[in-house]
């Protein structure tokens, strides 16, 4: 017995003893670095978040850079680290985490932020599910709809199975929108091919829209909107509120190719389609295709606010805005382009696109170093998406006694800007 009770004892002792450790040692002497506004409202950088490293004394501490200062990833206490909720949906949504508020039943095991539809009158979650299979490539599909009626809180759970003339293979919803009493599920199908002879089996990427009947539960249309193979990759552009009401969607084709650059090297390219669809019409209409210089372009990003659909284009050495009316299916204006030296800095590290507001972390030298050395400086800039005027121009700094700022700024690595969203 005492042998068991000296166990537990030590056991007790070592838990304690780590937990004492990252309780008080966690951040030990890592410096604090801040955002020094160089240019412009310190406000627009409010939801601007760098990340990166601090590398010094023993081993990398992985950290967030804001305006307010830094937070170092391991200082979270073991109630937030362990035990408090921190999925994707509730932690990166200001607009989930108040459902979640303000309906804890009904948003309990939601995991999909694109499956959700809110308005004054209804919340909605619908979902796709694959349950088999029941022989080879015969896999069953049901979609689970859940309304909740704000007035009555009362809850409505529909249940319909849907057939496809060929077997499911995949499926994911990717936007829910309510139409009058029609609720529109956009999902993107993976469907199994038939094999020909001695061959495998490929796929289809098809967008559906499977319109139900909001008091009913009744499965009214399945419309076929797009229909690709599968080296085509399909995605969806829905309103950047994901709880917001919105009659249009952005859908998009792309496939990548090797070109080769004028010095005789290969680069990869995208050829990307995009069609904006209207919920209320069902028409589906083509966008204008970008111009040919920003197909060579690494990066993509996109948003879609309202009717105002955004394109964001960057590599290292600039970066460019396209923006496109929806609803007329016409580009907004020119498109615009900037480059890193225009930014102020040399070389573009990061660049994310947010609530018509673009955030840039590049540095002041043509390097892909991400880490403040001797004179390079680390800069991050807000602009607006429509006019590319510049809100925000901050610098990277150590927040400490001015003998130890060298010391310190040369061990901050950042290597990526994200924003807060809503």
């Amino acid at each position: 017995m005492k042998r068991y009770l000296l166990s537990m004892a030590l056991g007790v002792f070592a838990v304690g003893s780590i937990g004492a450790y990252y309780a008080s040692g966690t951040e030990g002497d890592a410096p604090r670095y801040k955002l020094t506004t160089l240019q412009g409202d310190a406000g627009e950088a409010a939801k601007m978040r760098l990340s990166g490293s601090y590398i010094g004394g023993v081993g990398s501490k992985a950290l967030e850079l804001t305006v307010d200062g830094t937070k170092y990833q391991l200082t979270q206490s073991f109630y937030e680290k362990y035990l408090k909720d921190n999925r994707y949906l509730t932690s990166r949504y200001e607009e989930m985490k108040a459902l979640k508020r303000e309906h804890r039943d009904f948003m309990r095991a939601r995991s999909n932020v694109d499956s959700f539809y809110k308005d004054s009158e209804w919340l909605i979650y619908a979902d796709i599910f694959l349950y088999g299979p029941r022989g080879v490539y015969d896999w069953r599909t049901e979609l689970k709809m859940d309304v909740l009626e704000e007035a009555t809180g009362h809850v409505r759970k529909y249940r319909i199975e849907l057939g496809d003339s060929k077997p499911t293979h995949w499926v994911r919803v990717q936007d829910v929108q309510r139409i009058g009493d029609e609720v529109h599920i956009l999902a993107e199908v993976r469907l199994q091919d038939a094999p020909a002879a001695g061959n495998v089996a490929g796929t289809t990427a098809d967008f559906h829209d499977y319109v139900v009947d909001l008091r009913s539960g009744e499965l009214l249309r399945n419309n076929v909107l797009v229909s690709e193979k599968s080296e085509i990759n399909l995605s969806t552009i829905s309103n950047e509120v994901r709880s917001q009401p919105s009659e249009y969607v952005v859908l998009r084709s792309n496939k990548s190719r090797t070109v080769r650059s004028e010095g005789g090297g290969e680069a990869v390219a995208l050829d990307d389609h995009f069609w904006s669809y209207s919920y209320r019409t069902g028409k589906l209409t083509p966008l204008p295709e970008p111009s040919p210089g920003l197909s060579a372009y690494s990066n993509i990003q996109s948003e879609l606010s309202g009717e105002l659909f955004t394109i964001l284009y960057s590599d290292r050495g600039s970066l460019a805005i396209a923006r496109y009316n929806v609803a007329t299916g016409a580009q907004e204006q020119g498109e615009l382009t900037l480059t890193a030296e225009q930014l102020g800095g040399q070389s573009i590290h990061s660049v994310s696109l947010a609530q018509n507001r673009v955030y840039v972390l590049l540095t002041t030298e043509s390097s892909n170093k991400t880490r403040i050395s001797d004179g390079r400086q680390l800069v991050a800039v807000v602009l607006d998406a429509g006019s590319g005027e510049l809100l925000y121009k901050g610098e990277a700094a150590y927040d400490g006694p001015a003998e130890k700022a060298d010391e310190f700024r040369k061990n901050l690595w950042l290597t990526n800007v994200n924003a807060d969203r809503l």
